[in-house]
Parts: C-alpha cells; structure tokens; sequence
C-alpha cells in the first residue's frame, strides 16, 4: 500500500471515530467577507473571512485593519507568509487550512495574541523554533501535513490545550516524543507506524 492511501486510511479512520470534538472557537463581532466592504470602515473591522477567494498571497490590505483579530484564509492557494506577517498584532486566529504552505517562516512567532491557529492540509514539514513564542496559543491544528517532529519550543506552550496532528504518519518513536514534549495538552494523533519510514 503506498503512502497516499496509508494516509488517506489513516485519516478516514481517525475522522469517522467521531468521538473527538473540534473546539470551536470563536470571536463575536462582525464577520465581513468582503475587502471592498471592509475597507470602507477599516477601524470597525475585527473578522475577516477570505476563504476561497482564489489568493496566491494575502493581500497587502489586511494590514489596514488596526483591530483585526479573526482572519480567516483558508481554502485558497497561498504558498508563503509574509515577514511582515507580525504586523497583526491583535490577531487571536488565523485559519489558513487547505492552502499550498510547505512550511512557516519565523514571522509567525510574532503573533503574540494568537489563540487559534489552523494550518491543517498544506504541505507543511516543519515548524520553526519561533511556534514557541505563541504564549497564549490554545489550539493548533496540523493535521494532514508532514510534520514528523515537533521544535523543543513547542514545549514553551504552556497554555496549549489542544493538538490536531490526524493523518501525518508517524512512527512510534516520534509520536512518544510529541507526547513527552506535550504532556498536558490533549492531542488528536494518528497511531505509530513504522510503515516505510
């Protein structure tokens, strides 16, 4: 069986469990879904949804909302974020699930309100160092990418209540050492196999 339809079993498996609840989180507030709608009261603007809008980036006109706190951009086409990606600095989630990201660089360490942060299906390998200094991050989600390990910064997410790594095969030494990193944090996890690796 090649590693596709390992993972493909392996996620099907996991979701159709049905026993594990997804948190939602949520901000309450306006959620607009238009940047023409937004921009035309900027300092009201606290939700954002760009889902599915076809973007390859995020558009240089999110940072003309001072009180952005919710920016939803999942389900489009985006490879890179930005450096200047910091600049956000009341965001508390970021969903950019289903997106062409094959890894993070260290801006996202910037977004020190971050609560909630959605990466699940990109194409993602590795986290950098600097996921460790989301002090305030509650829930992350990674699932079905290829994150095999986890930075040791990780552990500095003392406030990490929930881990999403569904469909990432792992081998039983690497799922130990998530769960030793993690300790106090109720993970999502795909069982060890030592399938090909």
């Amino acid at each position: 069986m090649n590693r596709f339809f390992l993972v493909l079993l392996l996620f099907t498996l996991c979701c159709s469990a049905g026993s594990i609840a997804q948190p939602d989180y949520q901000l309450e507030g306006k959620l607009f879904s238009s940047l023409k709608e937004a921009l035309a009261q900027p300092d009201s603007v606290t939700r954002l949804s760009l889902r599915r809008k076809r973007l390859r980036s995020i558009p240089p006109e999110v940072y003309l909302f001072p009180n952005l706190r919710e920016l939803d951009l999942g389900s489009n086409k985006i490879s890179a974020l930005p450096d200047d990606l910091g600049r956000l600095e009341k965001l508390e989630i970021l969903r950019l699930s289903r997106n062409k990201l094959d890894s993070l660089n260290k801006s996202i360490g910037d977004l020190k309100e971050l609560r909630y942060l959605d990466l699940g299906k990109n194409n993602i390998s590795k986290l950098p160092y600097e996921i460790g200094n989301l002090r305030k991050l509650e829930f992350l989600q990674i699932w079905g990418n290829e994150v095999s390990q986890l930075p040791e910064s990780i552990s500095d997410l003392t406030t990490l209540k929930w881990l999403d790594m569904r469909a990432i095969l792992l081998t039983d030494s690497e799922r130990e050492d998530i769960l030793l990193l993690l300790p106090d944090t109720e993970l999502l996890i795909s069982p060890g196999c030592n399938c090909g690796k």
